[in-house]
C-alpha cells in the first residue's frame, strides 16, 4: 500500500484520508501512548504546493482545526473533523514507505490527551530520535516498519527506552 503517489497533483492539496487513516489506525491500536487519538477525526492532507517552512525542512505538520471549520465541514456533509495532519509531498517524496509510517507516528505522537498540539520532548520524540536515529527521514537512512509484529520501542531503543509520558 502506498501512502503517498508520487504523481503530479490535480490540485495542491489533496484529502487522503483512504490511504492515512487505515495505517493512523494500525499505529493507535499497537502504541499505547496513541491510544486516546480518534483517527476517524482527523483530517489527512497531502500538501503539493508548499515545501514547508523555508528556514528548515518541514515533512508534515499537525493541527487543530477551528470550531468554525468543524462546523462547515460538518454541515456539508463530512464527518467532525478535529485536527488535519498536513504532509508536504515535496519533503517526503523521496522516503520509502517505513519512513512514513515512522512520519505519521511522529505527527501522532502531536495530538494530546485532550486534543492539543503537543511540543516534542527534544528536537524530536524521545523514542524516534533513540530508536530510529537522528537521520530517519534521510532517503539512504534505513528505518524500520513500526507496523511490524517484531517491532517495539523497547527493543529499537535498547537501553535508552523510556515508557512514554502519555500512557
Amino acid at each position: 500500500m502506498r501512502l503517498i503517489e508520487n504523481t503530479a497533483a490535480e490540485f495542491d492539496y489533496e484529502i487522503c484520508n483512504e490511504r492515512m487513516r487505515p495505517i493512523a489506525e494500525a499505529l493507535i491500536s499497537k502504541y499505547r501512548e496513541l491510544q486516546h487519538i480518534q483517527a476517524d477525526k482527523i483530517l489527512f492532507v497531502l500538501n503539493y504546493k508548499n515545501s514547508g517552512n523555508k528556514r528548515q525542512m518541514v515533512l508534515a505538520k499537525t493541527s487543530r482545526i477551528s470550531p468554525k471549520w468543524t462546523e462547515i465541514l460538518y454541515q456539508l456533509g463530512s464527518y467532525s473533523y478535529f485536527h488535519t495532519i498536513e504532509i508536504y509531498a515535496k519533503t517526503t517524496a523521496s522516503m520509502d514507505e517505513n519512513q512514513k509510517i515512522a512520519l505519521l507516528y511522529r505527527e501522532l505522537r502531536r495530538i494530546g490527551p485532550e486534543g492539543e498540539i503537543l511540543v516534542p520532548d527534544v528536537h524530536d520524540w524521545w523514542q524516534v530520535l533513540m530508536g530510529l536515529g537522528r537521520n530517519w527521514f534521510y532517503p539512504e537512512q534505513p528505518c524500520p516498519n513500526l507496523l511490524d509484529e517484531g517491532i517495539d520501542w523497547k527493543k529499537l531503543m535498547g537501553q535508552y527506552y523510556e515508557q512514554p509520558e502519555n500512557n
